[in-house]
């Protein structure tokens, strides 16, 4: 029966779907896999061009002899149709000795990706060659297919991308050498500790794909984990992977190269996505997958098991609590933290991290962090516990001459449900209200150790922090829930365990204060039972003053259109959700899971450009709107 209030209570709170990755069948096809599959024989466009120049019969007895001929016609008299011409023989080549001559199959893969990289953005070609051409797009699935394949090769050969500064390939009559350069980046080499193909995985439990066309190999990078965890490297999680993109800017075809310079080496680029955006002159976007290298590192985590634990034994799960970055710290990009609620972990935040990123404006003006805790503990605790975090993590992220970072003190937050009430005490001044909740007398008159009492002050008292300047609200219960006082509540509310060094920390206070505390300090509640509709700590932050340059934004799930007054997220009534300090509201059509709705995610996007100066219209088809 317990288990069964507890499955239903859970069920409530809307977790979010699981995120998974699972390996491809094969490979995942990406659009230039999907364009080069039937490509094992000239095209039309291609059998034209042979045409043009007689070569049709001669093609198909002696393919080498054709490719040299026109790559010697296209010296002469530079054309795009010769030119992609040639990429598309070599790649039909490489495919053709893929079997039984694999050194000649790879050098045929090499010339494809000069060829098409000569295509896209040979000069001589520039006033010829057409983006509306359909062999454009082509050019870029034949330079992605060659560098896919060559990138295959070289993890087939056991080349360790994060450990060797070069690798070679084997060709027919020399090696073709390539360095590995990561440049303009958060991450330097010796994070790395593994590379992946990004097609290699399917995902699952996110509703988009954050995908990015152009040019380049999306990549997985996986973090060392035996690194020493140093200054901010103390917030990444053990399961820390990223996302680049391998590009080769390779020899041309027809530029003059000095004798003995044939065989140079090539620069195999691991562009990080979310800094280099382009390639080329003309520029061609990065081909980038974001999502694939998130779901990866989110399903090797252990925190979904947390939340059970988080929840009912919060002293045993204390060690996870922390902020959690997906990306080293980065000076001048402001940080949007993210707080989850009840019985909950940061998974809940991935769907929402995931579409935010598609828009190139956030990705280069802020940076995500995730904060986890305990969700069992007192709400008192659980907020110092954040507000100390945040203050540490201030000092932690400075710029590279140590002074503070300009861009922390324009910090949001994002809480959802009980994360909520946490970010709301961060944007808030104490001042005495919940102290007096607890005892009749001044703090200054209370007996103890300087250990317990300084303890105690970080509990009851503490100002707003003045690095948050924006906190949004999603389904927040600021006036309670009837949840917690049902059966259910009662339940979950009895099974949590106390924390001992807490119940410690009172036995202490009141054994050398017998007359200070009422008998309810001897027991702090619950975080459910702080969730009742008549807590005082809930009616007692209501009141409390908002730091002078805070702005809220609520935004409220319902599950029927019954009118504001009367809906519901299923937990949350909208009488609670409701917050009277909030810049704009707006109520979207969900259940209390409302940081994974759409128009949820949209309405957090159009906050953030508005943060930064970037006015865009209100986004969702909003049941009720205030403050715009």
């Amino acid at each position: 029966m317990i288990v069964a209030h507890l499955s239903i209570a859970l069920a409530l709170l809307a977790w979010p779907s699981d995120v998974t990755v699972s390996p491809s069948k094969g490979d995942r096809p990406q659009s230039f896999q999907k364009n080069l599959a039937g490509l094992d024989r000239p095209s039309e466009r291609t059998v034209e061009t042979l045409k043009r120049f007689a070569l049709e019969t001669t093609y198909r007895r002696d393919p080498a002899g054709v490719i040299a001929t026109l790559d010697r016609q296209a010296r002469v008299n530079p054309e795009p149709d010769i030119v992609y011409a040639l990429a598309e023989l070599s790649w039909v080549e490489s495919k053709r000795h893929e079997r039984r001559h694999k050194t000649d199959s790879i050098e045929r893969t090499i010339d494809a990706l000069s060829y098409a990289y000569d295509y896209l953005f040979w000069p001589e070609l520039a006033h010829a060659r057409q983006p509306s051409d359909p062999r454009y797009r082509l050019a870029c699935d034949l330079y992605n297919g060659a560098l896919d394949r060559l990138v295959r090769e070289a993890i087939a050969n056991g080349v360790k991308f994060e450990t060797s500064g070069e690798f070679s390939l084997k060709l027919k009559d020399r090696e073709q050498i390539f360095k590995i350069a990561l440049s303009d980046s958060a991450w330097s080499p010796e994070d790395i500790s593994q590379i992946i193909l990004a097609s290699s995985f399917e995902v699952s439990g996110l509703p988009t794909i954050n995908y990015q066309y152009g040019l380049g190999v999306p990549l997985i990078a996986v973090r060392r984990s035996d690194k020493k965890a140093d200054g901010a490297e103390r917030y990444y999680t053990p399961e820390m992977a990223f996302p680049l993109t391998a590009f080769v800017t390779p020899i041309s075809k027809f530029r003059p190269v000095a004798r003995g310079k044939e065989n140079r080496e090539l620069t195999f680029d691991l562009i990080d996505p979310l800094r280099t955006r382009t390639v080329g002159n003309p520029s061609i976007p990065v081909e980038s997958d974001l999502t694939t290298p998130l779901a990866y590192m989110w399903s090797r985590s252990d925190m979904n098991r947390f939340r059970w634990t988080g929840l009912l034994r919060p002293g045993a799960a204390a060690g996870r609590t922390g902020l959690m970055m997906i990306r080293p710290y980065e000076p001048g990009k402001i940080p949007v933290v993210m707080v989850h609620g009840l019985a909950s972990s940061p998974l809940a935040w991935v769907a929402m991290v995931n579409d935010l990123l598609l828009d190139p404006r956030i990705q280069e003006r802020y940076q995500f962090m995730l904060y986890m805790y305990p969700t069992g503990i007192p709400f008192p605790i659980a907020a110092a516990g954040l507000r100390d975090t945040l203050q540490q993590a201030e000092q932690s992220f400075v710029l590279p001459d140590g002074r503070p970072d300009p861009a922390y003190s324009k910090m949001v937050l994002l809480g959802h449900s009980m994360g909520g009430l946490l970010s709301h005490a961060m944007a808030v001044e104490s001042e005495q209200k919940f102290w007096e909740l607890n005892a009749p007398i001044p703090f200054s008159q209370i007996k103890g150790s300087p250990e317990v009492l300084d303890e105690l002050q970080r509990y009851m008292f503490f100002p707003a922090m003045p690095f948050v300047e924006r906190v949004v609200f999603l389904a927040v219960p600021h006036r309670g829930s009837d949840l917690s006082r049902g059966v259910v509540g009662r339940v979950s509310s009895n099974l949590i365990s106390a924390d001992d060094h807490v119940s410690n920390l009172l036995y202490r206070l009141v054994r050398d204060n017998p007359d200070a505390f009422p008998k309810r300090f001897r027991r702090v509640p619950t975080s459910i039972e702080t969730l009742d509709p008549e807590s005082p700590y809930l009616k007692a932050l209501l009141t409390m003053k908002p730091g002078p340059k805070v702005i809220f934004h609520s935004i409220i799930g319902y599950q029927r259109p019954e009118g504001k007054e009367n809906t519901t997220d299923g937990v949350v009534p909208y009488k609670s959700s409701h917050f009277e300090g909030a810049a704009t509201e707006l109520l979207v059509q969900s259940n209390h899971g409302v940081q994974s709705n759409p128009y949820a995610i949209q309405e957090v996007h159009r906050i953030l450009l508005e943060h930064i100066g970037i006015t865009l219209q209100a986004s969702g088809p909003p049941l009720g709107r205030h403050g715009e």
